[in-house]
Formats: structure tokens, sequence, C-alpha cells
């Protein structure tokens, strides 16, 4: 049975999509909305990792270039930087030889949504994300036993439908959230926004400067058509639908009123191992390993 980065290289990624540390966090950004990345390695020009740059890291800058700054102009100004000036140093890393049961540990440990891959001298081969893990997960037919209740998240942050994005950007930055479930007045759910709503957003600004683009209603841009999921269903479901629907998260559907839950991929692989083992997420991802086709002359990128 394959568990080593070098036996799924396919999954891994082999086209992989860098930066260097000079481009500009708007480049950067700009380049994660393209290609429906969250996260995009550093490197040097001979192609030694340096950093890594994620969208939640672009939202941090662009909170803290709201707080000074009124319109798009002067807010885009601000985020023309180089990357270097936000990217995270001195990355967590794996090597092609590493196992499965380590990169779960290592992303579940340092609570990180991607591992690049390197060689002994640090040049960059690949990249390994948690959505990657998820589709270890989800590819399985048999159920793992257990059910989305166990792993799902209660204690989530909300926004509500008629507040401005410039306070969607404070929350998901303060509270370190990727995605934030939208209320009504009467505290149903009623929308999602997600970090890369704001790229996209950030895409539309760049033909304007109203002085008004970040004081909008977040109702006028977020995901209305939100992806739910029951709190029996087993989790192999959870993992499924995320990837076939290319999302990262879903909402719980079948709770009490005005009780608001999420499961996620960090859920589906750190809260599990915490709950669990290890061993129990490694093994849920490889029970039907040696039975998955490897595509012939194909590449994938998962970021």
């Amino acid at each position: 049975m394959p568990n080593k980065t070098s036996d799924l290289w396919w999954l891994f990624s082999r086209q992989t999509i860098n930066v260097t540390q000079d481009e500009s966090v708007l480049d950067a950004a700009s380049l994660m909305r393209e290609r429906n990345f969250r996260h995009l390695p550093v490197i040097t020009d001979k192609g030694t990792i340096v950093g890594i740059i994620s969208a939640q890291d672009i939202i941090d800058a662009l909170n803290l270039t709201l707080i000074s700054h009124s319109t798009p102009t002067e807010i885009f100004k601000g985020l023309d930087i180089p990357v270097q000036r936000i990217m995270k140093l001195h990355p967590i890393v794996v090597e092609q030889g590493d196992d499965l049961l380590t990169i779960t540990k290592k992303m579940s440990h340092n609570n990180v949504g991607a591992l690049p891959i390197v060689d002994e001298q640090g040049i960059i081969q690949g990249i390994v994300t948690l959505r990657d893990l998820i589709g270890l997960i989800g590819i399985g037919s048999e159920p793992i036993n257990v059910p989305v209740s166990e792993l799902m998240n209660t204690n989530v942050s909300t926004i509500g439908i008629n507040s401005p994005v410039s306070k969607a950007v404070q929350l998901m930055s303060e509270k370190r959230v990727r995605r934030l479930p939208i209320i009504s007045p009467k505290q149903e759910l009623v929308g999602m926004l997600t970090n890369k709503d704001l790229l996209r957003y950030m895409a539309k600004l760049a033909v304007t400067d109203s002085p008004e683009a970040f004081d909008r209603k977040i109702s006028e841009f977020m995901t209305k058509e939100v992806i739910t999921i029951s709190h029996k269903d087993d989790i192999r479901v959870a993992a499924s639908l995320m990837v076939s629907l290319g999302v990262g998260g879903l909402a719980i559907d079948d709770l009490p009123l005005s009780t608001i839950a999420i499961i996620t991929e960090r859920d589906l692989i750190r809260t599990l191992s915490m709950k669990r083992s290890y061993n129990f997420t490694v093994n849920a991802m490889q029970f039907e390993l040696e039975q998955v086709p490897r595509p012939s002359n194909s590449t994938r990128n998962t970021f």
C-alpha cells in the first residue's frame, strides 16, 4: 500500500506554483484567485524555499491596511509590497521520503494547511495540503464510523448579513478563520463568506475608487448557496462532499434553530487526530489507496 509522498507524487502536485520573495502581495493574491490556491511557496531564484504565503496572510495584511487607509487606491498601494514582508519564514516542510503519518503529524501539530515538499538541498519539489489528505479520506466507500457531530465546531464566529466588508475582514483576521457563516436578523444561516470571496472582491475593487468600497454590505457578494450536511452523517461523506464540490467547509443543517455549526478540512484531519489518534486518521486515508487508479500524463494542483 502506498503511503509516502514519493509513492503518492501524482496526488501531491507535479506542477508546483511558486512566487519569489520580491513579487508583490497583490500579484500573489491574483495568482491565488486565478488558480484557486490558498498557499504559495516562496522561493529564491535558485528554487530554494524561504517562506510560504497563504490567503490568511493576505487577509491579515488587508486588515492592517484598512486601519489607516480608506479608498481602494490607497488600500492597493498599501498592499503593493514584497511578499517577503508578510510571508511566514522557515515554513514547516516534508521530504519525499516522509510517510503519511509524518505528514499528518506535522500538519496537525503545527496547525498549518500546507507543507512544501523539498529535497535535501531545500529545493521545492511540490506541496501537500489539507485538501490532498481530505481527498484520500473521501475516496473510500466504507464508513469510518465517526459521525460529523463528533468533529463539528459549534463555537463558530458568525457575521450579520448587513455587516460591512471591513467588519468581515477584521473578524477573519482576528479570529483566524477562513470562513464566516452569514446570519439573518432572525439568527438563521443565509450564506457563507470565505477568504477566497474576499480575494475575488479585491479584484473587482481594482477598477473603482469608491470610498465606500469596504463599507458595502457582505450580502452583495457572499456565497448564498451554502453546502450542508447532517450531523449524523459519517465523516467520509463530509470528505467526499468537500472534494467533489471544491469547498473547505460544510454547514450542519439539522441542528436546533439558531445553532450554527460547521465542519472543515482542518476538523477532518487535526480534530480527528486529536480525538482518535494519528494512526486512526492515516488508516482512514489509506483504506482504499490500493484501489486508486493512477492517472496518466495529468497534472493536479491542490493548494
